[in-house]
């Protein structure tokens, strides 16, 4: 009799642990499910640009494609674009676009997305702080690195030796040719 009593209060445990592991799971699965329907929103908010796979750099004439992270792009007032494999070469374009394109002069440019370099989020260009002289490089070397904010710029900038931060309107043809210039070790004497 004392064995079917045991048993009976064994079974109440179980159960009754069971339901309560149910309940705790169920919760957590709620949770679950409304954060991610949270991040779903977020990322409605994106900006996403569209790149084909033959597109190609109009600067350098590289496939842009294979370099997903560097990618930048300029879209025009028409709705046409071009897309870049890095920050150079973007602003190669924006200085001279007769050069690479007759017909892509600066006041048909509607947009110019650069990519977070942290995130990989695409951000207006004029919000985009910009790092020089690190020791990552993109796929033409030594490169202008994008960042959302001026937090993570810094931080980049500690983390990888980078030597001077910029704003869109800051950086130079000259600042680009001493990039290109460098070998291993950036140099920014001379300019400002």
């Amino acid at each position: 009799m004392c064995n079917n009593l045991k048993e009976k209060c064994d079974r109440r445990f179980f159960l009754k642990s069971a339901m309560i592991a149910s309940a705790v799971l169920a919760y957590e699965n709620s949770t679950l499910a409304v954060s991610l329907r949270r991040n779903k929103k977020k990322k409605a908010e994106q900006t996403n640009i569209l790149i084909h796979k033959k597109e190609r750099c109009p600067v350098c004439g590289m496939f842009v494609s294979p370099y997903p992270k560097w990618i930048t792009q300029i879209q025009f007032k028409d709705g046409s674009h071009h897309s870049f494999d890095g920050m150079k070469c973007l602003f190669r374009y924006y200085f001279t676009p007769e050069k690479f394109n007759p017909e892509g002069i600066k006041k048909a440019i509607s947009r110019i997305l650069v990519r977070d370099y942290y995130n990989l989020e695409f951000i207006d260009h004029d919000k985009a702080i910009y790092v020089v002289g690190s020791n990552v490089y993109g796929p033409m070397g030594h490169e202008v690195i994008p960042f959302g904010d001026k937090k993570s710029a810094k931080t980049f900038l500690s983390e990888h030796f980078g030597l001077r931060l910029y704003r869109f309107d800051q950086v130079t043809i000259q600042l680009l040719d001493k990039l290109d210039a460098s070998k291993k070790k950036v140099s920014l004497e001379g300019i400002p």
